[in-house]
């Protein structure tokens, strides 16, 4: 190395800093700098008076030039000493493969380094040429800016590699907490239920499997995308810190690596992952069927929630309370009642005096007349001054009575039920701590309609209640 650096500062000794070539016909000129006969004379061309130098810019009235044959001598032993050669067996790669001339120039167009022979030729006449110094300055300064945005990718991949860890462990406990349902629910089943049992939960643990080993290979295939991006963020990084000639020699490679980082489509899951939620679905429909089953035929055996009344202070101005506010119905004219934030102005409706935030609840109320009715929950934060749509995105979980049929109030379209029979007494059950809703014929007991389980979160949820003209209501004591 301490070799190479020598040769390379004789070259530059006996080299003319106007041509950039091993000095022809050297001359001294009165600051003692030293420069080719051609080359000054080309430059002080025109001149009569204050001839400067071009290297000092040291100014004289007078031109002089003296011949220098100490450094002629010099510059023709370094030409016989073939300094280009050993140039190149110091570092080849500082030489231009054609002219064997030194590389200090840079071609933008091509993106190439050449030498002051190639900058005057055809091919490079017209193209963009500078300084090597100032390209690897510009180029420099685009790869740090790609490296910034590559170290923002790796941090979004990593990121992303925490987000999957999450969500597996976050699925792993919600599966583990399921199983455990299930398992306590077909305890208090009888004898005839534990094959299915066995039977459901191995079809369950199998998609289960599916599903997580999905995850896993996300995950992978994210280590991987981020092992090899950290590989290519280490080699700029020292690509970075070699000198010009060396760092610009494959520049056109290395801004192609950087520009073709994307993250690949596999990384958008959500349809993926929606199959195996539609395969969990279809393997646990029998599941679902059984469960439907035993909730309902657990609701009839829990006790209904006493004391259950109407809350006038929320009644809406057209319903018309009984005085034990346990019955409703619809009036034309709308009573002249006192102002409160509490009071729903929209909708005919009700809520009752008391709220839920845990536990499991139920009441039955009886539906009268051909009008419109709906009952269900609705969470306290419901709006109350104008109206609101009757949806589980609006805290709004009911079932509607239009004098004929039943229709379950989801989203975003309703849902029509198609039932043997119509009934008239419904049995409405309340799991705050699952978010669980269910609607069941208070006759039968069959269950008429389940909502998909929704996240409270821990806000108080109100039985709710609504007629229209035509439509009435009336709430069942305990036991009744």
């Amino acid at each position: 190395m301490a070799a190479k650096k020598s040769v390379g500062r004789l070259q530059d000794e006996v080299s003319c800093s106007i041509c950039l070539e091993l000095f022809q016909d050297p001359v001294s000129i009165h600051c003692g700098h030293s420069f080719c006969r051609a080359c000054i004379t080309r430059n002080w061309e025109g001149r009569t008076t204050n001839f400067s130098c071009p290297r000092c810019r040291e100014t004289d009235p007078q031109k002089s030039l003296r011949p220098n044959w100490e450094l002629a001598n010099i510059t023709e032993a370094a030409k016989n000493l073939n300094l280009h050669l050993g140039r190149e067996v110091g570092g080849g790669e500082n030489l231009c493969e054609e002219h064997q001339e030194a590389l200090k120039l840079f071609c933008e167009d091509e993106k190439k380094l050449i030498c002051i022979v190639c900058e005057k030729y055809k091919v490079h006449r017209r193209h963009s040429v500078i300084p090597i110094d100032e390209a690897a300055q510009e180029y420099k300064g685009q790869i740090k800016t790609q490296l910034r945005r590559l170290k923002s990718e790796q941090e979004e991949l990593l990121s992303s590699v925490k987000d999957r860890e999450c969500k597996i462990q976050d699925y792993t406990k919600r599966t583990e907490a399921e199983k455990q349902k299930l398992v306590t629910m077909y305890k208090e089943l009888h004898k005839f239920l534990e094959d299915q049992e066995a039977l459901l939960l191995a079809q369950q643990e199998q998609v289960d499997t599916e599903i997580i080993n999905a995850h896993k290979e996300i995950l992978t295939e994210l280590l991987k995308e981020t092992t090899s991006l950290a590989t290519l963020i280490g080699e700029m990084e020292s690509i970075c810190q070699q000198p010009g000639c060396e760092f610009l020699k494959d520049i056109r490679t290395m801004l192609s690596r950087c520009k073709r980082r994307k993250f690949p489509q596999w990384f958008d899951i959500p349809s993926k992952l929606e199959e195996k939620f539609h395969d969990y679905t279809t393997k646990a429909a029998d599941i679902q069927k059984v469960m439907e089953s035993f909730q309902g035929s657990m609701a009839f055996k829990l006790p209904l929630t006493p004391q259950l009344t109407l809350d006038p202070k929320t009644a809406n101005a057209q319903l018309k309370l009984s005085e034990d506010c346990t019955a409703m119905s619809w009036r034309r004219f709308g009573q002249d009642l006192p102002s409160n934030p509490e009071r729903f102005e929209g909708h005919p409706c009700v809520l009752s005096s008391m709220g839920f935030t845990s536990g499991w609840h139920s009441w039955e109320v009886e539906i009268c007349g051909l009008g419109v009715s709906a009952i269900g929950v609705v969470k306290a934060s419901v709006q109350r001054e104008r109206r609101f749509p009757l949806e589980p995105e609006a805290g709004v979980w009911a079932l509607c009575h239009n004098g004929q049929e039943y229709i379950a109030m989801t989203s975003p379209d309703v849902t029509p039920l198609t039932l043997p029979s119509v009934p008239k007494r419904i049995r409405i059950c309340l799991d705050c701590q699952e978010g669980n809703v269910l609607f069941l014929d208070a006759g039968s007991k069959a269950q008429i309609f389940a909502f998909p389980r929704a996240a409270f979160k821990g806000e108080t949820i109100y039985p709710w209640f609504l007629v229209r003209e035509g439509a009435c209501l009336k709430l069942f004591p305990p036991g009744m």
